[in-house]
C-alpha cells in the first residue's frame, strides 16, 4: 500500500511538472505571436511611369510580421513606429520604412551589403537571401550612449519598360532604425540575441507588391 501511494504520488508529480512545462511554452509563445503590419508608399514620390500610365507613379505597399508585445505608436505615411521593452532598464524605439527606387540589376544580396555595410563581420546579427530579395540587420556605433541598429530589405519590384531604363530596375526597399531610450542600459542581449534577431524575422517574411497611383 505504501509503494503504491508512492508510486500514484511520484505520478501526479511527474503530471503536475508537464502541466507547469506546457503552461511555461504556452506562455513563451504567446510572447512571441507576430502580428502582419502594412507599409503604403505614398505616390509622391514613387516612380515616374512613362507610355500609357503617364502620369501616374509606381509605388510599393509591403508587409511584415513583428512581435506583438512591440507597442504601436502614430508614424507618418509609409512608415511605422513602434516601442518595444527589452527588460525594466531598457527600451528601444523602432521604426520601418518603405520606398521604391531605381538601381543597377543585380544580386540582392549585394545590393544590401553595399547600402548597409557593417563595422565588421561580429557586427552583422542577422542575414538572408533569396533570388530576387534580401535583408541584413547590423549593430551601428552608439549615439550618446545609445546603442543604434539599423536593418534593409531589398528585393526586385519590377523591371517594366515604362519605369526602369535598360540595366536597371525598380526595387523596393524597406528601411528599420532602432534606438535605446536615452539613459537606459541596455546590454549586448538585448540587440545581439533579442532585437536584432526579432527585426531579422520580421524582415525574413517581408513581401511586397507594386501598385500604380496618380498623386492628388
Amino acid at each position: 500500500m505504501i509503494l503504491l501511494k508512492a508510486a500514484r504520488r511520484a505520478m501526479l508529480l511527474t503530471l503536475a511538472a508537464v502541466l507547469l512545462l506546457v503552461v511555461s511554452v504556452a506562455e513563451a509563445q504567446r510572447g512571441t505571436t507576430l502580428q502582419s503590419r502594412t507599409l503604403a508608399e505614398p505616390a509622391k514620390p514613387g516612380l515616374a511611369v512613362s507610355g500609357p500610365l503617364h502620369g501616374y507613379r509606381l509605388t510599393s505597399n509591403g508587409r511584415v510580421m513583428v512581435p506583438s508585445t512591440w507597442g504601436s505608436r502614430s508614424a507618418l505615411a509609409g512608415r511605422l513606429r513602434f516601442s518595444t521593452r527589452q527588460n525594466s532598464s531598457c527600451r528601444y524605439d523602432v521604426a520601418y520604412a518603405i520606398r521604391s527606387v531605381l538601381a543597377p540589376i543585380q544580386d540582392p544580396a549585394a545590393y544590401v551589403a553595399a547600402a548597409l555595410p557593417a563595422i565588421g563581420p561580429r557586427y552583422v546579427l542577422d542575414s538572408g537571401a533569396r533570388p530576387s530579395r534580401a535583408f541584413r540587420v547590423v549593430r551601428r556605433p552608439s549615439v550618446r550612449g545609445q546603442v543604434r541598429l539599423e536593418a534593409l530589405w531589398s528585393g526586385v519590384l519590377t523591371k517594366r519598360a515604362d519605369v526602369a531604363p535598360p540595366g536597371q530596375a525598380a526595387w523596393t526597399v524597406i528601411h528599420v532604425t532602432a534606438l535605446s531610450r536615452r539613459g537606459d542600459e541596455c546590454h549586448a542581449g538585448t540587440w545581439r540575441e533579442a532585437l536584432g534577431p526579432a527585426i531579422g524575422d520580421s524582415l525574413a517574411v517581408a513581401r511586397t507588391s507594386m501598385h500604380f497611383t496618380k498623386p492628388r
